[in-house]
């Protein structure tokens, strides 16, 4: 067990370093953790039943709301869970009505509730 004190930080300080990192990482409760854990910067990507499930849900989200006033957005949108304060990257997510982004970035959706 480590005896080092952990460092927490804000959720300003991390969109800071996410925003120049090479790698995507979530943020909960002061920590950062990288997409996968620590043995996701060795990883290439996903599976391929992963890939495809991921896109046909896209794929079907998107025929779907061609008519609506929705958008569809995919893994490297990242979205704000606003109850939780868990910053993470869904694989897909829909969207209805109103977006509403953190800043003026518009890297980070604050819809979800």
């Amino acid at each position: 067990m480590s005896t080092q004190p952990k460092t927490f930080i804000t959720p300003e300080q991390y969109l800071e370093i996410e925003r120049k990192a090479e790698f995507k990482s979530e943020y909960y409760q002061g920590e950062m953790f990288p997409m996968g854990g620590v043995e996701a910067l060795a990883m290439a990507g996903a599976k391929e039943t992963h890939n495809l499930l991921a896109g046909n849900v896209f794929a079907g989200l998107h025929l779907q709301f061609r008519s609506r006033p929705c958008r569809v957005y995919s893994n490297d949108m990242r979205v704000r869970v606003s109850p939780s304060g868990l910053y993470t990257y869904p694989d897909v997510i829909g969207i209805c009505g109103d977006r509403k982004f953190l800043d003026d970035q518009k890297d980070t959706c604050s819809t979800p509730a």
